[in-house]
């Protein structure tokens, strides 16, 4: 026979809350960190593309949950304009970088 019981379900709530905002501030920590390039990126590595620098000095962590990137010509970028330096999708591919990075690894 097994016999659970679950008390203090407000303390237990909070906890996994407090959990999974820490979660979620460290995978966009690291998917920002993943976004920024400091030299040319090879093609596949999940970087913005750096000609100048100025595309990746443009993300930002706007809130816990929210990245941005407000230089005009990013969506360009995503869209695959730098063939040679980033496909089409850089971004999807920093996010799936960053998921197996992080499921890697604990928090």
């Amino acid at each position: 026979m097994i016999q659970l019981r679950v008390s203090s379900a407000a303390k237990t709530v909070g906890e996994l809350n407090k959990d999974i905002n820490k979660f979620i501030d460290s995978f966009t920590g690291k998917l920002l960190k993943n976004l920024q390039s400091t030299r040319p990126a090879t093609p596949g590595s999940g970087k913005t593309p750096y000609k100048l620098g100025r595309a990746s000095r443009g993300w930002n962590k706007k809130a816990k949950d929210t990245l941005e990137n407000k230089v005009p010509y990013i969506s360009r970028l995503e869209a695959g304009y730098s063939k040679t330096q980033a496909p089409q999708g850089f971004v999807k591919q920093a996010i799936k970088k960053t998921i197996r990075k992080t499921s890697r690894s604990k928090i």
